[in-house]
């Protein structure tokens, strides 16, 4: 039993060291992204990076000097927003494949798998709730 035990917690953290790395691996290729919007009239663009920071807002011509403050505000709230949706969208579709083992980690983590019952009798001997759900 000791074997088999020591088998499932290599495993578990041969497969956290890898999902680690992994997400590593993400924020490196995340970190030199950006994408731009460009307003329906082509007057304005905004570029953000991975975290939506606005790293570049560029007009193309002229028109917006004779423009309502207000109008102008709107187009440039528009373009920003959606640039930060379309990064949203890559950051997402970069991320999603390790974010269902993290889902599975969580799932582990708070009561949902079998390890749950399995260390129920180690965590009734602890004299302080070892996690949150265990304080009641």
């Amino acid at each position: 039993m000791h074997t088999r035990l020591q088998e499932q917690l290599n495993q578990a953290i041969a497969e956290l060291t890898e999902q680690q790395k992994a997400i590593e691996d993400c924020q490196r290729h995340l970190a030199g992204q950006s994408t731009s919007a460009r307003s329906k009239d082509r007057m304005v663009s905004a570029t953000v990076d991975a975290q939506g920071g606005l790293s570049k807002l560029e007009f193309h011509d002229t028109r917006y000097r004779s423009m309502a403050p207000a109008e102008l505000a709107d187009v440039v709230t528009r373009v920003i927003e959606q640039a930060r949706r379309d990064m949203f969208g890559q950051v997402t579709s970069t991320l999603q494949p390790h974010l269902r083992g993290l889902a599975d980690l969580n799932a582990s983590t708070t009561g949902a798998h079998e390890w749950d019952t399995f260390l129920e009798p180690l965590r009734k001997m602890m004299p302080m709730p070892m996690f949150d759900e265990d304080r009641k």
